[in-house]
């Protein structure tokens, strides 16, 4: 009834964030342009279908964009929604919520791909139970295979902002309901697939539930199914074509640039980038409007008298995607974290643990502080804990540091290029690149902490990390000056096809002629260190 109430509310901010008017005006511009361009006589077509699966604002418009600059190309283009049905998907248990969050949630896409003007498709249509999701069963066939198994894992501690769920109600049925979901979810793509037959599917991310479904029917399919995701850096994203996107699938790229040295100008463009990060510029998320950057105050705060090995460690919101199936050596990254205190403990060093500033932004259950102290019965006088809500910044803390520990965050890589021992513990894209230490568990862990690891000499390590950074931030990340987007708002989208059309925009360009011929998406030289656009 609630839902019911607010629901014209709800649609007008939806309408007001997205810049639902705007979105249509641009569209139907687009559909102007290529009505007047036609088709070539005989040929046929490539049939792709964009997947706008979740009321997320940025996104949205991010896939619509795409979508629309694919058909100014020649593309024929069609959108896949969601439309209901799943009794569970990142935005909320559907099955007990009813009518949210699909309510709101397909209204926004559904709107989104009605102003489009594409052939729409929806997967709760095709749902065996059709769309209303308390309809589903609430176990999947068979118990469900353990691929779907362990993506439910990933989706319930998505959804649940954690990894220890024992004693969480309603844990155990949202995970089975991730696989009923994703079994549905299946079976409309392939039903979808079959009226369809599109060459392509163009996804969000990747990994969530629905995606994930997608991508494995596709695969069985023969169909390429490249993906993307907004980037670390700030008015760019990401895209892959096999693997998931936030995975960073870099190794053609690096293997193609690593024995190249950097020239004058990509040096200083990428030293120029770290600069701004320090200062909070340039990413495409900040979490504190200031930080203290004052070693003297850090110092007095943490009880450091300058005479002992630093070591610290920087934690990764343990939920996130980035995190979530990138162990190695270790069974979770709070096993790592609880590893690296019980080696601390007595020894002559001082540990400091950096809680990701995430936990604070999004929410946790898994507050690594409290988790530790759990497993231990008391933290050790010489491990200092720096909490998701204190604005220390994280790069005063490493410059402080004798050696870096990092699971999946891309402080490690800033690190080594300020020449710090980093030892990486998770399966991270910089890892085995040749200047990080790469643990493999808890005895390496432990030899690293007591200073027995050899790295490669600082200046040796420090340039091979300079030339990754260089790639990672300018080639593997693509500009976007189509759109701007801070803070996860739309600021800015095209107002005309001219914006979107061939030639307008060379990395609109390339992400487009990439995801027409299936080759890799990192950037070629004359594209790489391009200016980011106003705003970006």
């Amino acid at each position: 009834m609630l839902g019911r109430v607010r629901r014209p509310l709800d649609r007008a901010f939806e309408r007001r964030a997205i810049g639902l008017e705007a979105l249509a005006e641009l569209s139907s511009d687009v559909r102007a342009h290529a009505d007047s361009q036609g088709k070539a006589a005989g040929a046929r077509q490539p049939r792709i279908l964009v997947a706008p699966l979740r009321g997320w604002a940025a996104q949205n418009v991010y896939e619509l964009v795409i979508a629309h600059a694919l058909r100014l190309r020649g593309a024929e283009v069609a959108l896949l929604t969601c439309g209901g049905g799943m009794p569970v998907c990142e935005l909320g248990w559907a099955r007990r919520a009813h009518p949210q969050p699909c309510d709101r949630c397909a209204w926004l896409t559904g709107s989104v791909a009605d102003i489009a003007g594409y052939e729409h498709f929806k997967l709760g249509e095709h749902m065996p139970w059709g769309v209303d999701p308390r309809r589903a069963p609430t176990k999947p066939r068979g118990g469900g295979t353990s691929r779907l198994r362990a993506a439910s894992v990933t989706n319930t501690s998505w959804l649940l902002r954690g990894t220890q769920l024992d004693g969480v109600p309603g844990a155990p049925e949202i995970a089975n309901d991730f696989m009923v979901a994703a079994e549905g979810v299946g079976h409309a793509a392939a039903t979808i697939f079959d009226e369809f037959q599109p060459d392509i599917v163009f996804l969000f991310n990747g990994l969530f539930g629905a995606e994930h479904a997608i991508r494995d029917v596709a695969a069985a399919r023969g169909i390429r199914a490249p993906t993307y995701e907004i980037a670390p850096r700030a008015g760019s994203l990401v895209l892959s074509q096999d693997a998931a996107a936030p995975d960073f699938d870099v190794d053609a790229l690096w293997e193609a640039v690593k024995d190249k040295p950097l020239n004058a100008g990509q040096r200083a463009e990428v030293l120029g980038l770290l600069a701004d990060r320090v200062r909070g510029v340039g990413a495409h998320e900040s979490y504190f409007e200031h930080t203290e950057d004052d070693r003297e105050s850090l110092c007095a705060r943490l009880g450091l008298d300058g005479a002992q090995r630093v070591v610290s460690l920087f934690t990764n919101v343990t939920w996130d995607t980035a995190t979530l199936g990138h162990d190695v050596g270790f069974a979770s990254m709070l096993d790592w974290v609880e590893q690296a205190v019980r080696i601390a403990t007595g020894a002559d060093l001082a540990l400091i643990v950096r809680i990701h500033p995430g936990e604070s932004r999004w929410g946790s259950r898994d507050d690594v502080h409290d988790v530790v102290r759990s497993q231990l019965g008391v933290i050790p006088p010489n491990v200092r804990f720096v909490s998701a809500r204190e604005a220390f910044s994280s790069y005063t803390i490493f410059e402080m540091s004798d050696l870096v520990l990092t699971y999946t965050t891309t402080v490690g890589l800033e690190a080594a290029v300020r020449g710090k021992h980093v030892a990486v513990a998770g399966d991270m894209h910089y890892r085995g690149r040749g200047f990080t230490t790469d643990l493999m568990g808890p005895d390496d862990l432990a030899r690293v902490m007591a200073g027995e690891s050899s790295p490669p000499s600082t200046a040796d390590r420090a340039e091979l990390a300079l030339r990754y950074a260089h790639m990672f931030f300018f080639r593997e990340m693509i500009p976007f000056p189509a759109m701007e987007v801070r803070e996860g708002k739309v600021l800015r989208i095209p107002k005309t096809a001219a914006e979107l059309a061939p030639g307008a925009d060379p990395h609109l360009d390339w992400i487009c002629a990439r995801i027409l011929d299936g080759a890799h998406f990192g950037l070629p030289d004359e594209l790489a260190g391009s200016p980011l656009p106003v705003g970006g």
